[in-house]
């Protein structure tokens, strides 16, 4: 191959590449041994970005055309190693030309840093309904909301989801869903926007139900369509598995079905104890970042940033556990930290929502654009919350609604042995009074400052200036771990018993469990 068709197909790779990304709308993928096979093909799409792609991406396809002496490049005929795909259009031109790349153009394309099938887009346009591999290498574009039926889908590390507006990821009861990134490898779901225009709610989401137990009877998760049967969940397996998602980002996620009914980054309907979720992130959602509807799922390592509503937020009772979890709240968006409900309809149904929280870094965004609120509880959630690092919140740190006063007598409510920085009214909650008495005269205060529960105020901030900086935020504590009134976590196979420190992050360590990961990106 002459060294001027080396470079030709440097600039087509550079195209697809850029197409395949978004850079020319209309045009979803372009088959690259297509695309140096056949002339017209190629012609049809140097036309199609003349037309409609970006300045940048019309520059370099007049650059392919001064060199484009109209034939096939190096290439031979083969028929078992290209991707099947969904359009007719692309059907069609791979039945005629099923073509691989020559060695020689194999030896050129280590040259220029890409094999013929790295990184391959394949449009999911139709529901899984038998058991699916999406395979390390290749990217995904959801076309719709796409349903998981009586099926497991598997992902493996590396992959890279990416969502047209409107579409979704939900795994019925009957289903599971493995996604299994590593840490220097996860699995990614975000926008099929270009970088630099992805925005909250460009997508809906991923959604995985089970059949654990539930206190609303006949329940459907929110955000689907009115009457979509495919959204109902819960059941009594309290062991029941909804599958394992972990080192797996969620970005730019939540849009709105119809008013007041979104879906969230993750949303987790009548999931049990044998789902595991950790190693989790949820970046920009439009709505909360993570959702419980009852269930007892436990989550580990999580990291909720940037969410346009509540960051973890839980419903209908569920009782699962969670340890190392850190909410980032950006100064332009967001409401609460953490919103927890049990029932609007029966403030006492069962089972309750009860979930223990260990290890928690709660940022706010301190008199900012938009101001936040720690925690809200409300409609008879319980709950015990240690360990934990509440800071920056300009509007308070904690409001308790409805039955507090019983549920803290129950024992059913404890908050203990936390750090409280930097928040608004020095960490006083507002008295509240008349029509604004919402907790029936129960005192936060005084439950909060109580010395028996162990919770310590500090006026200043207890974080670096970067735990809010929002593209490469820094979450380790200022406060030394002697000035740390932490308690041991509770003795079982969940917790890290060794995390005898307040909030998420060890004030010792040079290192972190968000290490390599995590990213924030602004779009």
């Amino acid at each position: 191959m002459s060294g001027d068709s080396s470079l030709l197909v440097e600039k087509l790779w550079r195209l697809k590449r850029r197409i395949d990304k978004g850079a020319c709308p209309g045009v979803e993928f372009v088959h690259l041994n297509t695309l140096l096979r056949e002339p017209g093909y190629r012609s049809d799409v140097l036309r199609r970005v003349e037309s409609a792609g970006t300045a940048e991406l019309q520059a370099l396809a007049r650059e392919i055309q001064a060199n484009d002496d109209g034939r096939p490049l190096m290439v031979k005929e083969s028929a078992d190693r290209f991707e099947d795909t969904d359009t007719p259009e692309r059907k069609g031109w791979l039945k005629r030309n099923a073509l691989v790349l020559v060695p020689v153009l194999a030896i050129s394309s280590v040259a220029v840093g890409f094999t013929a099938f790295e990184n391959r887009a394949v449009r999911i346009n139709s529901d899984i309904t038998v058991d699916t591999t999406w395979e390390t290498g290749k990217r995904y574009i959801l076309e719709k909301t796409v349903y998981v039926e009586n099926s497991n889908l598997n992902i493996e590390p590396g992959v890279t989801i990416e969502g047209e507006h409107g579409s979704a990821l939900v795994v019925t009861p009957s289903s599971r869903l493995y996604a299994r990134g590593k840490a220097d490898n996860p699995v990614v779901f975000t926008s099929a926007q270009p970088e630099g225009k992805r925005a909250r709610g460009d997508w809906g989401g991923v959604v995985l139900l089970g059949d654990a137990p539930v206190n609303e009877p006949n329940a459907s998760i929110e955000g689907l369509p009115d009457g979509e049967t495919r959204g109902l969940f819960g059941g009594t397996d309290t062991e029941n598995s909804c599958g394992v998602v972990e080192f797996t980002r969620i970005e730019f996620a939540g849009f709105e079905v119809y008013k007041d009914n979104e879906l969230n980054g993750l949303t987790l309907g009548g999931c049990g104890s044998n789902t595991i979720i950790r190693n989790v992130q949820v970046h920009r959602s439009l709505d909360d970042g993570i959702e419980m509807f009852g269930g007892n799922v436990d989550l580990k390592n999580i990291v909720v940033s940037g969410a346009g509503d509540d960051s973890i937020d839980w419903d209908w009772g569920w009782t699962g556990r969670v340890q190392f979890a850190v909410i980032q709240q950006h100064p332009d968006a967001g409401d609460n930290a953490f919103e927890g409900d049990n029932n609007g309809n029966d403030h006492e149904a069962h089972p309750r929502s009860e979930p223990t929280f260990y290890n928690v870094t709660l940022v706010g965004g301190g008199n900012s654009q938009k101001k936040h609120r720690g925690m809200v509880l409300r409609e008879g959630s319980g709950g015990h919350f240690h360990n934990m690092l509440i800071d920056s919140y300009a509007i308070e740190a904690m409001d308790l609604r409805d039955n507090a006063l019983s549920l803290t007598n129950r024992g059913l409510l404890t908050f203990g042995n936390n750090l409280l920085a930097n928040l608004g009214h020095l960490g006083r909650v507002g008295q509240e009074s008349g029509d604004g008495d919402d907790d029936f005269g129960f005192n936060e205060n005084d439950w909060m400052e109580a010395p028996a529960n162990g919770n310590t105020f500090r006026v200043e901030t207890a974080l670096f200036p970067q735990a809010r900086d929002l593209v490469k935020p820094k979450f380790m504590p200022r406060v030394q771990l002697r000035q740390m009134n932490a308690t041991r976590p509770p003795q079982s196979e969940f917790f890290d018993e060794s995390a005898d420190f307040v909030g998420a992050v060890s004030p010792v360590s040079a290192n972190s469990w968000l290490d390599g990961w995590t990213r924030f990106p602004e779009s």
